[in-house]
């Protein structure tokens, strides 16, 4: 973020009087190149994440077909959409599978190769299937890069999480989460040069000179947006770099694991999954005392199933009451909440519905998307401002006698 203030350091701000070093140049330095470093990234994810708040609606109504079925009197049970699935694929299984979120849609499933057929069969694919008579109505292969109505929202997904770079980009926006973090605290400093004039520095002086506006919008707008987009820092930061932020969120308040994470990696070649997927939706379906169930996946190297089912105590729109059952014995391994724990356990379980909004509903969303927008004004008045202030030393530097053609 971009809230910059070029008015002169009062005497008072210094870090060594002896040495005459004032800090608020070097905030000033640190914060317009930070700007100027991070202002196409930030521009990227505020744009992309602006359109993902509404990522399921608008995939929704690019593809009706696939995710919308006609409603009978009642469901097969899920049991009888895997079977179908897998008799029609023997070269894969079904990994993955969300259940309809209403009567008029269709559960989605997720194909995996088998282990023995790894090497032939093409990247994984999303069925989609109608829960009423269990046949496929559509599917979507995973990983694939096209530009039409079946790919362009996971498109846009991929651009926000890696900008389609891979791994290395996906942990360098890590790094720019870390320095915006860093310039939140920066931009306090700067943004208010004396506590007596802390109102002017959320007004926006809309009838004065071009400049003055633009310098208004800029430190207003960043001001008016600094707890939200401190909360895309921390959240972005922890999305990115998970485990380094679990390990300080740890040291200060000790985490309960999510179980799933605490079983050991198991040796491919001594996989016994004796029970399948829908065994183990049958089984915790039971241990959940009947619990309405969202999502079932195996975690392969784990030999494991976590299902996740709906709860009272949900923080956004999934379920996150997450039951592991054993994939060899069909043992209930545990039964959780996400936010079950302390207070660290909490603060990590809401970083995702802060950052996607969905903690609070509509109005949550509504208020990211604006934000969104918003941040991309931001930073492009920032940049203006930076070129407005380059060309007056570029200028100041001209000879007297240099003559404009």
């Amino acid at each position: 973020m971009f809230v910059k203030s070029f008015t002169s350091c009062h005497a008072s701000e210094r870090i060594n009087t002896n040495m005459n070093i004032k800090p608020r140049p070097l905030l000033v330095f640190w914060h317009r190149w930070f700007g100027l470093f991070s202002a196409i990234w930030l521009v990227a994810m505020a744009a992309t994440g602006s359109i993902l708040v509404f990522y399921s609606e608008l995939d929704q109504a690019l593809n009706t077909d696939l995710y919308f079925v006609t409603p009978q009197e009642k469901p097969l049970p899920a049991k009888d959409w895997i079977e179908a699935i897998e008799s029609s694929r023997p070269d894969s299984f079904v990994s993955t599978l969300h259940l309809p979120d209403s009567p008029d849609m269709a559960a989605q499933v997720y194909l995996s190769p088998r282990p023995e057929m790894a090497e032939t069969v093409a990247n994984p694919s999303q069925i989609f299937v109608d829960p009423y008579t269990a046949a496929a109505i559509g599917e979507r292969p995973l990983g694939e890069l096209r530009f039409n109505r079946r790919h362009i929202m996971n498109i846009f997904y991929e651009l926000h999480m890696d900008l389609l770079l891979g791994e290395t980009m996906f942990y360098f926006l890590g790094f720019i989460a870390l320095l915006w973090l860093i310039d939140h605290i920066v931009s306090l400093f700067i943004s208010f040069t004396t506590l007596a004039k802390w109102r002017q520095s959320f007004r926006i002086r809309f009838m004065a000179g071009g400049y003055k506006r633009v310098f208004d919008l800029h430190r207003a707008i960043g001001l008016w947006l600094f707890p939200i987009t401190l909360m895309f820092a921390v959240s972005s930061l922890y999305l990115t770099w998970y485990e380094p932020v679990v390990k300080v969120v740890n040291a200060v308040s000790p985490l309960t694991p999510r179980y799933i994470f605490t079983l050991p990696n198991q040796d491919s070649s001594q996989l016994d999954r004796s029970i399948n997927l829908s065994s183990a939706l049958a089984i915790a379906r039971k241990a959940s005392g009947d619990a309405r169930p969202d999502i079932a996946r195996l975690i392969a190297r784990k030999n494991a199933y976590e299902i996740r089912f709906f709860d009272s105590r949900d923080i956004d729109p999934y379920g996150r009451r997450m039951l592991v059952v054993d994939a060899s014995n069909g043992d209930v391994l545990s039964d959780r909440h996400i936010t079950e724990g302390g207070a660290g356990n909490t603060f990590l379980a809401w970083q995702y519905p802060l950052h996607s909004g969905k903690g609070f509903g509509w109005a949550g969303r509504i208020i990211v998307f604006i934000s969104g927008v918003m941040l991309i004004l931001v930073i492009v008045t920032g940049v203006k401002i930076w070129l407005r202030k380059r060309r007056a030393v570029n200028k100041a530097k001209l000879p007297a006698n240099t003559v404009n053609l």
